[in-house]
């Protein structure tokens, strides 16, 4: 489990929640996981000539960490509940069994305290303590040296320690699309009233009009936020309570310019003016609304309010009240999210639950979650307490894999973003033309901050070279451009972007631009030709973006790229004005994209027991309160955003029915959720659980439905999920469906599938077709994964197959919902997500089957049915060792062969040793990929894996092979293989596999491979770069083949990293051999295999694998054309031939990419000839 600092998700260019943004955004380690080895030369240009630049964590001691230490000593939540189960059954009185929770959960709480002092007494100084948690751990959060955490998790008494993550940060029209009004009109009225809402985030600004505050921004300038607040102000009737657990100052970025680590906590939890995340989230959730003279809206609340009427729309659940705990600075990420959900769970932090949040809303995360991660287990802990805890999905777009935690855990509700019928677009007035005059919808630069009080009205250029001005303008473009706007080109696919905004709007300025706009270009898409983003831009010069029809009006009317204006003459824009009163006024009514998926949502994961996210509401533009501005709002977009919808109308369900449990509420809401389309107008593919959940979230139907289903087993789960699943031969798998009435009346359903994606050959088979269930009582629904024939790999519909130029990684899945259709009218129709990825999977090996004499010189020039080519090298010789291929291909309907790999073993690891149940031992855990980096073989006994995905980065074994003897000299690669001991959900996600080499053979590394993605993208790459410059040299395909070949890339154990040899630097043939290592690690920071988590091939700190890249010792052939055995062709009688260059034992790590888990690598040993 693994404690990760979170970020909010929004897309403003501030910390983020989770709402979107297109500039660069991840940074740390594990959290949304930007590789900063990657960000450009000077990444690696301080690299040490004796080796490899180290991560730096920005404190003293050098390379330091966050964990969370658990301890054995139970916490107060499981005593307390396990108090009042025992004194319900006993059918004691209300008031006993709050007095006897009450007093289990006090005294665990005592006892936990008692045991961290005792912990924090035993660390060290050199330790710096950040929190405690009594309530749902008994947890230490600390910080502290990596080179110390072996010895921390082997104290006595300490049961796990789990890495904390950075989490980042991820109206009026978007509520009522979620039918929460028709809630309100409900008789009796539900507005959330009774129901407390915790706002984990930025702080809440409680003076705003929205939260029943004075509404105006002198009452927000006069509040201290690092002082108690004034009692008129806080704690009001909406914001009853909170706390800032971290202080404005605070923002643990190691890379930050403004890093400061140490929280400084107090009672007021403020929302900062740089930041206003909070607030907006707030306001969405249950703000009571601003009417159009600026005035707190006290109601009625009902159907048909007049959007016209408010400045900033009701929330969800304007009747509910809010609790903000304040986890971010002003800037930056946040380690404290497990403290604050231990706050939420107790807030008055005295052992007694029983004052626990109703709903907590977690606009925050990271990407590449695991339900692990501490900051998940700790949200699944708060739901098992009885808090419904909603997360957002993130926003990182259609990447496997990338889904956010704590959104994965499993009793959290994960909110993916869609897309409503009206947006609050900014203005951009064209004055001249007099045809194009007239104000366009645009969206802002959020770092230009004089949109109102500077003008800049210039004539529109456009450059003649650098269309999108992601590089400097040359002289001729940027005379051009002096004291103009700009026009530049924005593509509307992510990937197929060059840069984000902040770059462009930066060479504008430096050019002499007074501004600049983006328009959207290249080919159509559908989907995305009227979208507008949210963009950073630059603090000098205003920019906006336009939607692709405008950019073209306006490309046509400036004339060509560097030319003259057309016939019309001069396009003059107006960008900023004194007064300017166009942010968030130019009205988008686009009924047309109802109930599609933003671009930004990002994929779920879909695993053995977990589908997410769980759930979709509307996320884009969004608008809702404006920190510091008394009773304005303001347009955000992201999963941020989508969120606290869903929180709200959670808040509806609980006040509705407030004897249901955290599942059931859950269960409602994703049960009663309507279709998300890929098309506008709710047409084309349907989209399935891993983008969509559920669909998007109807209130009304959630707060009216009778009965709710659910996965039966996996608790707090509701979609079901049988994960990846190798398919051999025939097999059928089953799982349950739970059906629970919660109605006084009987109720009955036929059963039905709606199909998403599907796997050619794999198919569910749904009984009983039709079930009665009694009042309060459950009925179970058999859904079984039948795969009677071959099975074919076929994309998601709704996949874009080609991200960036280039076929991207997919799996094939078969996904849909499970129809449960009321025999009686009224009663809504009721779905579960059903998932699963069923794979053709072969059951190869290879063994030899004899050794030949050694070849002679002429069977060296050439090979059967083929001469030896002008620049091809020699053969390795002088033995020659046949392998043939035994077992099952892969089942599918073409037949299709599998494909196999052949490498030189270079070395071996162990495997990690599973963990001691607890009470059993001290031992620390391993945590999972993307923990923290630790030296690999460590010998003091504190490394285990509580779990098989733990050990993805646990390397298994490492190999070389090469195909410089059967190719052009220009065209020959290295390939080195890295094999661990359980697969990946991706193979680039919270960690990678990494490689140095020393091509010179002077000690010194001089190049490093690194598995990569290409942005927002699942175009799996490894990227050769010079260890010394940070200069990238080469770009190959993981597995050496592009998306459209399956190697089965996903969900896998192994990768092989291609290298073109003509691009290793200081290497030339006469160097012979290099040396190599290889390891894996956070892709966070510059490599360093000193943090490893596993690694293979170090001596000394050094690479010391040998391998001739020109002249391999073990030169290894497939079929009877001779070409080198890296993916290719395999089938039961495939025969491999072993060139050894000596008669000594070879040792072969062979690649069988399609195998099942487990089996993808044999190592295979050659006697001596």
């Amino acid at each position: 489990m693994r404690i990760r600092p979170l970020r909010p998700r929004s897309s403003r260019s501030r910390p983020r929640p989770h709402h979107r943004h297109r500039s660069p955004r991840r940074r740390l380690p594990r959290l949304l996981l930007t590789l900063a080895l990657l960000a450009g030369p000077l990444a690696l240009a301080a690299v040490p000539p004796t080796g490899l630049a180290v991560e730096q964590g920005g404190a003293a001691g050098g390379v330091r960490q966050s964990v969370l230490l658990e301890l054995d000593t139970e916490p107060a939540a499981p005593a307390w509940r396990r108090a009042a189960e025992g004194a319900r059954r006993e059918q004691r009185s209300a008031a006993q069994t709050r007095q006897a929770a009450a007093e289990a959960g006090r005294g665990a709480r005592l006892r936990a305290e008692a045991a961290l002092a005792g912990l924090e007494h035993a660390i060290g100084p050199d330790v710096r303590v950040l929190y405690r948690t009594q309530t749902l751990f008994t947890g230490l959060a600390v910080n502290a040296p990596v080179a110390r955490l072996a010895a921390l998790r082997a104290l006595p008494g300490v049961r796990a320690a789990h890495p904390i993550a950075p989490k980042q940060r991820s109206n009026a029209h978007s509520v009522p699309l979620t039918g929460a009004p028709a809630v309100w009109a409900g008789v009796p009225g539900n507005t959330g009233q009774g129901m407390r809402i915790g706002i984990i985030d930025s702080g809440i600004d409680y003076t705003h009009a929205d939260f029943g505050g004075p509404g105006t921004e002198a009452a927000y300038r006069a509040v201290d936020a690092a002082k108690p607040a004034p009692a008129a102000l806080f704690p009001n009737a909406k914001v009853t309570g909170g706390q800032d657990l971290v202080g404005d100052d605070y923002n643990p970025d190691p890379g930050a310019a403004d890093y400061q680590p140490v929280p400084h906590p107090d009672p007021n939890p403020l929302d900062c003016v740089r930041n206003g995340h909070g607030t907006h989230v707030a306001g969405t959730v249950a703000g009571y609304g601003v009417d159009a003279q600026g005035h707190t809206y006290r109601g009625p609340y009902r159907p048909g309010l007049d959007p016209a009427a408010f400045r900033v729309g009701p929330g969800a659940a304007p009747g509910a009240t809010l609790y903000a705990i304040k986890v971010f600075g002003c800037q930056g990420s946040t380690d404290q999210l497990a403290h604050a959900l231990d706050l939420a769970a107790d807030p008055n932090q005295d052992g007694d639950l029983g004052d626990h949040l109703d709903v907590v809303n977690l606009s925050l995360g990271s990407g590449f979650g695991d339900p692990g991660d501490a900051d998940a287990l700790a949200a699944d802990r708060l739901a098992e307490a009885g808090t419904v805890v909603v997360a957002s999905a993130g926003n990182d777009g259609d990447v496997y894999g990338i889904g956010g935690s704590p959104g994965v855990a499993g009793r959290a509700i994960a909110v993916a973003a869609s897309v409503g019928g009206h947006g609050d677009a900014d203005g951009v007035r064209v004055l001249a033309p007099a045809a194009l005059a007239g104000v366009l919808p645009a969206h802002w630069s959020a770092r230009y901050a004089a949109w109102g009080s500077a003008e800049v009205t210039a004539a529109v250029v456009r450059p003649a070279a650098d269309l999108d001005g992601c590089t400097p303008f040359d002289p001729a473009d940027a005379a051009r451009l002096r004291g103009k706007i700009v026009l530049l080109d924005w593509a509307l696919a992510d990937t197929n972007r060059a840069c984000g905004s902040t770059p462009r709007a930066d060479h504008a300025a430096d050019a002499g631009a007074v501004g600049a706009l983006l328009a959207g270009a290249g080919s159509p898409d559908p989907g995305a030709d009227g979208r507008l983003d949210e963009i950073s831009g630059d603090e000098r010069i205003p920019a906006a973006l336009l939607a692709r029809a405008d950019g073209d009006r306006l490309r046509q009317a400036t004339g060509p790229a560097g030319g003259q204006p057309a016939a019309g003459g001069t396009v003059t824009v107006q960008l900023a004005t004194v007064g300017n009163a166009l942010h968030g006024a130019v009205g988008q009514e686009q009924p047309e994209r109802v109930d599609t998926l933003t671009g930004f949502s990002s994929r779920g994961i879909g695993e053995a027991g977990v589908v997410k996210p769980d759930l979709a509401a509307p996320g884009e533009t969004i608008w809702s309160a404006k920190v510091g501005t008394g009773s304005q709002g303001t347009r955000e977009d992201g999963t941020s955003m989508a969120a606290p919808h869903i929180a709200g109308i959670a808040a509806l369900v609980r006040a509705a029915h407030p004897d249901w449990s955290v599942t059931e509420v859950k269960a409602a809401l994703m049960n009663t959720a309507t279709d998300l389309r890929a098309v506008d107008g709710r047409t084309g593919p349907l989209l399935g659980p891993e983008r969509a959940g559920a669909g998007r979230v109807r209130a009304d139907l959630a707060v009216a439905t009778p009965a709710v289903a659910y996965a039966a087993g996996d608790a707090g789960q509701v979609g079901l999920s049988f994960g990846p699943v190798p398919v051999t031969g025939r097999l059928a798998l089953t799982r349950e469906i739970t059906v629970h009435n919660l109605s006084g009346a009987p109720v009955t359903y036929r059963t039905d599938y709606q199909s998403a994606t599907e796997v050619p050959g794999a198919r569910f088979e749904l009984t009983p077709s039709r079930l009665t269930v009694a009042p309060g009582e459950s009925a179970l629904v058999r859904v079984t994964l039948s795969v009677p024939g071959p099975v074919d790999r076929t994309p998601d519909p709704t996949l874009t197959l080609t991200q960036g130029g280039r076929a991207r990684a997919f799996r094939g899945e078969l996904s849909g919902r499970l129809l449960l259709i009321p025999s009686a009218a009224g009663p809504p129709t009721l779905r579960v997500p059903l998932f699963a990825a069923p794979r053709a999977a072969s059951e190869l090996t290879a063994t030899a089957i004899g050794v030949t004499a050694p070849m002679t010189q002429a069977a060296q020039a050439a090979q059967p049915g083929q001469a030896a080519q002008p620049g091809q090298t020699g053969l390795a010789g002088p033995m020659v060792t046949r392998l043939a291929v035994t077992g099952s291909a892969a089942w599918t309907s073409a037949g299709a062969a599998s494909l196999i790999s052949a490498f030189a073993l270079g070395g071996e690891g162990e495997r990690w040793p599973d963990c001691p149940a607890p009470g059993q031992g001290s031992g620390g855990r391993i945590e999972a990929p993307g923990s923290v980096e630790r030296p690999d073989h460590s010998q003091d006994g504190a490394r285990c894996a509580a779990e098989d995905p733990e050990r993805s980065a646990d390397l298994r074994a490492v190999g070389a092979a090469s195909d410089a003897p059967t190719v052009p000299a220009a065209d020959a690669r290295l390939y080195l293989a890295a094999t661990a001991w359980a697969p990946a959900v991706t193979p680039v996600s919270a960690t990678a596999v990494r490689a140095v080499l020393d091509t010179d053979g002077d000690g010194v590394p001089d190049a490093l491979v690194v598995a990569d993605r290409l942005p927002g993208s699942d175009v799996l790459v490894a990227r050769l770069l010079d260890a010394r410059t940070g200069a990238q040299l080469d770009v190959q395909p993981l597995n050496a083949r592009w998306g459209d070949t399956d190697t089965d890339l996903l969900d896998s154990d192994t990768v092989v990293l291609p290298i073109r040899i003509s691009a290793l630097p200081r290497f030339s043939p006469a160097n012979g051999r290099l040396r190599y290592a290889i390891w894996t690690s956070s892709v966070g920071g510059a490599p360093d295999p000193a943090h490893a988590l596993s690694s293979i091939g170090f001596a000394a700190g050094r690479p010391s694998l040998l391998v001739d890249p020109l002249h391999p010792a073990l030169d290894i052939r497939a079929g009877l054309d001779g070409s080198s055995a890296v993916v290719q062709p395999e089938t039961p009688g495939t025969l491999l031939e072993v060139r050894r260059a000596t008669a000594e034992e070879a040792r072969l790590l062979l690649v069988h990419h399609l195998n099942t888990d487990g089996h993808r690598a044999q190592l295979l040993t050659l006697p001596a000839g």
